[in-house]
């Protein structure tokens, strides 16, 4: 079972936190721990594994960075530990840009570089936007899929490129 089962909710990239909500404050009340404290060590034991399953899935679930890669996972198309292989040429553009950033001279150079990070990823995010704001992905094909899945990886790139230009 997955979290979005857990709670009752569509696989989407979009969690309607509302419903989240109502649906885990639901499981914690029939799973609390108080109501089995006379129950046998099987009841309980069920109890809290229900409750702490609850407890990661909504946390999961409420931090919009981790449910990319939770449904990609649910999927099979992204598999946890996965060793994908981004394209050489965003590879090349990428080392271009970090070579720019140590070439840079002031702040005002460097705040130019940055700006065009973030510029690829909000070109790397259009054409998949419509996608990410879907709280049912029962329409998007696999291929989309997999272009989404290519954004992730190159995101998290360029977001540990972001990172190290902050520090």
């Amino acid at each position: 079972m997955n979290y979005f089962e857990l709670f009752g909710l569509p696989i989407g990239f979009q969690v309607d936190t509302q419903k989240l909500r109502a649906a885990f404050m639901e499981i914690q009340k029939a799973s609390h721990p108080d109501k089995f404290a006379q129950g046998n060590p099987e009841e309980q034991e069920a109890a809290l594994e229900q409750s702490s399953l609850a407890n990661k899935g909504y946390t999961l679930l409420n931090q919009k960075e981790r449910i990319l890669p939770y449904v990609l996972e649910i999927l099979g198309v992204l598999t946890p530990d996965e060793k994908y292989a981004l394209e050489p040429s965003f590879l090349m553009e990428m080392m271009e840009y970090n070579e720019a950033w140590m070439d840079a001279e002031d702040a005002t150079a460097k705040q130019v570089i940055i700006n065009q990070v973030e510029q690829i990823k909000n070109e790397l995010y259009a054409p998949i936007q419509t996608y990410m704001e879907m709280d049912q992905i029962d329409s998007i094909s696999q291929e989309a899929m997999l272009q989404i899945k290519s954004y992730y990886y190159k995101k998290k790139y360029l977001d540990r490129i972001l990172e190290d230009f902050h520090h």
